[in-house]
């Protein structure tokens, strides 16, 4: 009475053995091996690709084809390239240096005029400030 109600059965272990396991069933057929180097050929093209593949541009022959056989599709040209044919306007050529010093000497002078402008505003606006401290400060007393 005091063991268990349901006392499974022991499972013995097989007995360990160090011999490969055999085969599933079905694997009868023995694993194919490489050819020997009778097999081989050395001048033979093992790669599957044509023998002159290397000596034709591929690029070349797809600019044949599509010469022969032109697709029925409109073409479509990508975007933010120029269209063939498209005729950029000329290179124009700096000016001159004769021209180039007069336009520097224009430039000069119409700085020079923009900053005894600029001068004379400042001292007017000066006086004016200076005027105007003055006529505050008169009041005050």
């Amino acid at each position: 009475m005091g063991g268990p109600s349901n006392a499974a059965p022991e499972v013995e272990p097989p007995p360990a053995s160090y011999a490969p396991p055999e085969p599933p069933m079905g694997f009868d057929n023995p694993i194919p091996t490489y050819p020997g180097s009778s097999g081989y050929n050395p001048f033979e093209n093992p790669s599957g690709y044509p023998s002159d593949y290397v000596s034709q541009d591929p690029y070349l022959t797809a600019a044949q084809y599509h010469h022969l056989y032109p697709s029925s599709y409109p073409p479509v040209l990508p975007t933010g390239y120029p269209i063939p044919g498209y005729q950029y306007p000329p290179y124009q050529q700096p000016p001159p240096p004769q021209q180039q010093q007069q336009q520097t000497q224009e430039i000069l002078e119409r700085l020079d005029r923009v900053e005894h402008e600029a001068r004379k505003n400042k001292e007017k606006h000066n006086s004016f400030m200076k005027g105007l401290a003055n006529l505050i400060k008169g009041k005050k007393k």
